[in-house]
């Protein structure tokens, strides 16, 4: 009997052990084989401008392209002159070293090690100049390369432009001034004649404000907020007139006897002159730092995420019991059964550390199943950790089990975090089989999280070229070298790995428009309909339009007798098509649009994203849990990093190369383009501007000039034997000291842009087709003129002023104002086509 008891005292003793240890796992992690996430290690530079710190620079262990880095732009002093600090955090700082660069990095200016510094406490203080190597009003790179004592070499950039009268110092400090002002009310009257409060401004939310917003939301309503940090300011884009800045900083609101924490960003695009700086944009964002253990943050069952810029991206399992959520690039999961909040991922700490505060990441939920596993991906920027200091692609899981994040791969990325996260949102999917398909350059990667090992699945696809279903489980891709001349598709199931070959049929050409929920939608044009005019402009008329599911079953064919589809846009459930109609000679002429609708509804999930309208915090963001969160039974988890032997990094080849063009704008990257037109639409929309990929300026919103006549042209003549686009051809080639007989070239079958092409190979030729007016005067406000063709007479587009743009009209052998309001008419019922040039940079 006492052996039975002792037996049985033994097995409770070793059932609650193992429940402690069970315990300790899933709360705290397998402590023998994991770890927290490392610290940030590096210190950071700040840019000095007129005295003050602006332009905090990140450091970088591995340099990503320099054209691609386009955070910031500091102006020289006088002498040619720069100073920074160097916020060292602890580290030890042995030699500074630097390089000027152009703005692609190919070309070193000077180099050398900066030996004169001040080094008092943590911080390090430089003053050095510049030699007289470089040209005014010119853009450079300057690298920074710090050597520690631990070894390491860390750089960092920043662009560099000698223009003393650019007037930076100035724009900077309006920008400060402003902030400041809108914290003080009384002050911040004096901000209102800058403002343009009308109907556009959303005055219903706090997480985005801007210059059309009222003077209540501009200064924070009733929210009594307090700075807990001091802004700092970066200067984005420096020329003559315009500037664009931003600033961020850290404010709190008490609430009780809570105290929520904010992210505020702030934007300007300002432009100067010798009266007064005008305000051209402003916006401000706001987004509350969610905290966890904050027991405000749960109210029955709602989780409360408070005033957010955008909207939350939430995931959850089939049953709806376990969910994911991005929030302020923090991700977190919940599992509603077991009523434990887990913080997955995040760079922030709670001292606001710069370092880890620094956005240039984001992260994707990619699976979540219903044991509470999840994978995720973050990307760009890595704060600290592993990776810290470096751009790349970072796929990990969560085991819920064990209460551990893994990293499965690592995949180092030679551009900055701007330009991945514009291509990370085109496609990152993981399949049911552990595949994990993204596109880089023009190229989708499929990549065996199991094997470590990666495939390239199709290569050098233009945009419009491939095209990616909405939740992103289906792609379709265009085979052949061009959009033109496309015989089949390849339309694929991410998750089988199915792939359906879609032929065009005999004589036809084949194009992908788009999905519409799993539907693809793609069109066919005749090979005898394919249109190319003597501008070398291409028209691609589709007869039939097809819309197949994803088993491959035509569910609609839609075609009218002689009406064209020239383009497709989905919004939402609907297809927006542009069409066109034959004429004789085989060229189009725009007809009406016409629309083909979906009625089907979207699906909502068990656990969702509510927006209600509060007093104090207006619009707040907030999660509907299906079940009521028990605050006593909530357990808070952190987990730990696994740790592994060797490393998990793969490394994909880039070696393919097709141009593309970069959106720039208050959000970063906003747009990558393969034809400089599209590129130019959207950053004229976005007062943005475009670079190539050597980082070279192709177009620029604002900074213009009054007026511009490009003198060295004058008036000349069309006869019988040479038509007004040959005449505009021989006068633009003349222009840059080329002789050409264009109209002999013409009459040989060439096309415009293919004599441009000849007559100028050192200049990139750009075709500018459906830009506005006002925004080809860029290239005329630089002195480079715009040629305007038209079927019964082409222009050269040689000069503006505020009112009028100045022509020279071979037809009329004159050279004349036309109002930019007629010519603009003149222009759209001609159909022109703009074209025109710049100097490749070398």
């Amino acid at each position: 009997m006492k052996k039975m008891i002792f037996h049985g005292i033994i097995c409770a003793v070793t059932f609650l052990a193992a429940l402690m240890i069970i315990s300790s796992l899933l709360n705290q992690g397998n402590t023998d084989m994991t770890e927290e996430m490392r610290p940030a290690g590096l210190p950071l530079v700040y840019m000095n401008v007129d005295g003050e710190r602006v332009n905090c620079l990140h450091g970088y262990q591995v340099l990503p392209q320099l054209s691609s880095l386009r955070e910031s732009i500091t102006p020289l002093g006088d002498g040619r002159t720069l100073s920074f600090d160097v916020q060292k955090y602890g580290c030890m700082v042995s030699r500074i070293f630097f390089e000027v660069r152009s703005v692609d990095g190919a070309r070193l200016i000077e180099d050398g090690q900066l030996m004169d510094f001040t080094d008092i406490g943590d911080e390090i203080h430089v003053d050095f100049a510049i030699k007289d190597l470089i040209e005014e009003q010119t853009e450079y790179s300057l690298i920074l390369k710090l050597e520690l004592d631990t070894e390491q070499e860390v750089s960092y950039t920043t662009r560099i432009i000698l223009a003393t009268d650019y007037h930076a110092e100035e724009k900077i400090a309006f920008a400060r001034e402003f902030s400041a002002r809108t914290f003080d009310r009384e002050e911040a009257r004096e901000i209102i004649k800058y403002l343009e409060s009308n109907s556009q401004g959303d005055n219903t939310t706090f997480g985005v404000v801007d210059i059309h917003s009222s003077f209540n939301q501009i200064t924070w309503g009733s929210l009594g907020v307090e700075k807990e940090t001091e802004p700092v300011f970066t200067l984005r884009e420096l020329a003559s007139q315009t500037a664009s800045v931003s600033g961020d900083y850290i404010v709190s609101v008490q609430e009780g006897k809570n105290r929520h924490y904010y992210r505020v960003e702030e934007f300007y695009r300002l432009r100067y002159t010798v009266d007064r700086i005008y305000l051209l944009d402003f916006e401000r964002t706001m987004t509350q730092i969610f905290d966890e253990k904050n027991t405000s943050a749960y109210a029955g069952n709602k989780i409360v995420l408070g005033i957010q810029e955008e909207e939350p991206v939430l995931v959850e399992s089939d049953g709806g019991n376990v969910f994911a959520f991005v929030c302020d690039k923090g991700l977190y999961s919940y599992n509603v059964s077991e009523q434990k909040m887990a913080v997955l991922y995040t760079f922030q700490d709670d001292t606001f550390d710069e370092r880890c505060m620094y956005d240039a990441h984001n992260m994707k939920i990619l699976t979540v199943d219903e044991t509470g596993n999840v994978r995720f991906v973050v990307y760009g920027y890595m704060n600290r950790g592993l990776h810290e200091g470096q751009v790349g692609i970072l796929v990990c899981y969560y085991n819920s089990l064990l209460n551990t994040v893994e990293e499965e791969i690592y995949i180092p990325y030679d551009k900055s975090y701007a330009i991945l996260e514009a291509e990370m949102k085109m496609l990152s999917y993981v399949s049911r089989t552990n595949i994990f398909y993204f596109i880089l350059n023009g190229d989708i990667y499929a990549v065996s999280l199991d094997s470590r090992s990666y495939e390239i699945m199709a290569e050098n696809l233009e945009v419009g070229r491939f095209q990616v279903s909405p939740d992103q489980s289906f792609l379709v891709w265009q085979e052949g070298k061009s959009a033109e001349a496309s015989v089949s598709l390849v339309h694929m199931n991410l998750n089988t790995q199915m792939r359906r070959k879609i032929d065009a049929g005999i004589g036809s050409y084949i194009k992908p428009i788009g999905f519409m929920g799993n539907d693809l939608i793609y069109g066919v044009a005749r090979r005898e309909d394919i249109y190319t005019d003597s501008y070398g402009i291409s028209t691609f008329p589709m007869y039939e339009i097809i819309i197949m599911d994803e088993n491959g079953t035509i569910l609609k064919e839609y075609g009218s007798e002689g009406i064209y589809v020239t383009d497709g846009q989905i919004m939402d459930n609907q297809l927006n098509m542009s069409r066109v109609m034959k004429r004789e000679d085989g060229s189009y002429v725009e007809a009406a649009d016409d629309q083909i609708v979906n009625n089907i509804e979207q699906e909502t999930g068990i656990n969702t994203l509510e927006r209600p309208v509060t007093e104090k915090y207006e619009t707040i963001v907030q999660i509907v849990v299906k079940n009521t969160i028990d605050e006593k039974a909530l357990q808070i988890l952190t987990p730990k990093e696994v740790l592994f032997e060797g490393n998990r990094i793969l490394a994909v080849s880039e070696d393919n190369y097709i141009e593309r063009f970069y959106v720039y704008a208050k959000d970063g990257v906003i747009g990558i383009y393969n034809h400089a037109a599209d590129a130019i639409n959207l950053a004229y929309e976005k007062m943005g501007v475009v670079v190539d990929d050597t980082g070279y300026y192709i177009w620029v919103r604002g900074n213009r000039r009054t007026r511009n006549q490009i003198m060295a042209i004058s008036a000349q003549s069309a006869n019988e034997t040479r038509g007004s686009t040959a005449v505009c051809l021989d006068t633009l080639l003349a222009y840059e000291g080329v002789a050409r007989n264009s109209q002999y070239l013409l009459d040989e079958g060439e096309n415009v842009l293919q004599i441009l092409r000849e007559g100028l190979p050192d200049c990139r030729i750009l075709d500018l087709s459906e830009c506005s007016l006002d925004a080809i005067l860029y290239y005329v406000n630089r002195d480079i003129p715009v040629l305007a063709l038209m079927r019964e007479n082409s222009v050269l587009i040689i000069g503006y002023n505020d009112s009028q743009i100045v022509l020279m009209d071979p037809k009329s052998d004159s050279l004349y104002k036309k109002s930019i309001t007629e010519a603009d008419e003149w222009f759209r019922t001609n159909r022109a086509v703009f074209i025109s040039y710049l100097e490749e940079q070398s």
